[in-house]
């Protein structure tokens, strides 16, 4: 038997050597974030304006607003001709919109911890819409089935996916949900950046806890005191007199201002609704959106999927807002000086000292708003560890959980989201 002769040859492989990265590691603080080079180059898609599926028709919202304000022209003119006639003017003076009837009137005014724990509500909430609309710019979409599957959203703010599941670009590569992410404005997003949801969950995760804190300390401190007066109502007649006080402000007739005593009704039923059902309502559904709950209680699929979790999560974003830009509104438009007053030096005086507080809290929450993306691409490490030191905890518990959901073959959607590339 001939044995072969033992050949040594010499290998093409690169040296294991070369392949290692010799520089020191950076710390924490030195790590920042490549724009070019983030999430693997992808190119900045801008978000698109938000539209809505109105039957088989999609719909911007750029006209919904304009139709609204179109709405709003007409409610005016029509709340004033109704102010012409003796049965409404009979029904004002029976109803004036505020009344001790539906609500006992708060004789301390406003305490140094509600004025405190409104001032920290703002900060805890700008950041948490402005991260939790980066979240939403990762997949654009709202939809109220547990598929996903492109064609059946009712929301978006990006262009359709293909038909094919094709990138028009590059025909032999998969569309994928990577491929469905678009940036932010960077001074409306956090940090604005296309597929940057890892950066937005840290932000959105962390003052969601602070915020969820600062509301339970509210709601002891709201019930302890006298000041649950101001948001509960106490009888139906709460109800007449809040159409009284929505035909007032339609009018362009606003009622006596009495709020550092009692709210009207229309004030009590949305700080009502917005206290303890929409802040609820918003962390449940922010719950009811998280794997670990999904894989222990299997909310992936039912009624209550985390698809419809996102949308109802979405429609109280859409209440919050509403409810501030109204909130602010009127604050100027009922007497500026004794409001502010009220929230600030907690008096019911027109000095202009609440003014000059309103305007040095105003200039800290914009230095806030401005330097957040900055911070977080200078510093991306530290918005990480920060996050895990303030509510890494708490995920690590929920994930803790053993996972329960079964799930039919019914329930698998036929149509599957590649992740990457």
């Amino acid at each position: 038997m001939t044995i072969a002769p033992k050949v040594h040859r010499r290998s093409s492989a690169t040296p294991l050597h070369t392949l290692l990265d010799h520089h020191e590691p950076k710390g924490v603080f030195e790590q920042r974030v490549d724009v070019a080079e983030f999430a693997g180059g992808i190119p900045q898609v801008p978000a698109q304006v938000p539209s809505v599926r109105i039957g088989r028709r999609w719909v911007s919202i750029l006209w919904l607003i304009a139709l609204g304000i179109v709405g709003l022209v007409i409610v005016v003119a029509i709340a004033q001709q109704l102010r012409t006639f003796g049965w409404v003017q009979s029904f004002i003076a029976r109803y004036p919109g505020t009344s001790a009837s539906y609500a006992t009137p708060v004789d301390t005014g406003f305490p140094a911890w509600l004025r405190w724990q409104h001032f920290f509500n703002i900060v805890f909430m700008m950041f948490i819409i402005r991260s939790g609309l980066q979240i939403l710019a990762d997949h654009p979409r709202l939809y109220l089935n547990s598929g996903c599957r492109p064609g059946t959203e009712w929301f978006r703010m990006s262009r359709p996916v293909p038909a094919d599941r094709t990138d028009k670009n590059d025909p032999t590569r998969l569309w994928t949900s990577k491929d469905d992410a678009v940036s932010l404005p960077k001074q409306l997003g956090i940090p604005g950046l296309r597929h940057s949801i890892g950066l937005a969950r840290w932000w959105h995760f962390s003052f969601d806890l602070l915020w969820l804190v600062n509301g339970v300390i509210f709601y002891v401190l709201l019930f302890a005191t006298d000041q649950w007066h101001r948001l509960v109502p106490q009888s139906w007649a709460v109800f007449p007199n809040a159409v009284s006080t929505a035909i007032q402000y339609a009018s362009l007739n606003f009622p006596a201002n009495e709020g550092w005593a009692e709210y009207n009704g229309l004030q009590l039923l949305a700080y009502f609704i917005t206290v303890f059902i929409a802040a609820p309502l918003a962390l449940v559904t922010g719950l009811l959106q998280a794997p670990a709950v999904a894989a222990r209680f299997g909310t992936g699929r039912g009624p209550l999927n985390r698809q419809v979790a996102r949308t109802i999560h979405f429609t109280v974003l859409i209440w919050m807002l509403i409810f501030i830009a109204s909130h602010v509104a009127m604050v100027f438009l009922t007497g500026a000086v004794g409001n502010l007053n009220h929230m600030t030096l907690g008096t019911d005086t027109q000095s202009y000292w609440g003014l000059v507080i309103f305007a040095v809290a105003a200039l800290v929450l914009t230095v806030l708003w401005l330097i957040a993306t900055p911070v977080t691409l200078r510093y991306p490490r530290v918005v990480q560890h920060t996050g895990r030191f303030v509510v890494g905890w708490a995920k690590a518990w929920m994930e803790r959980a053993h996972p329960k959901a079964s799930y039919r073959e019914k329930d698998i959607t036929p149509y599957h989201w590649a992740n990457g590339r």
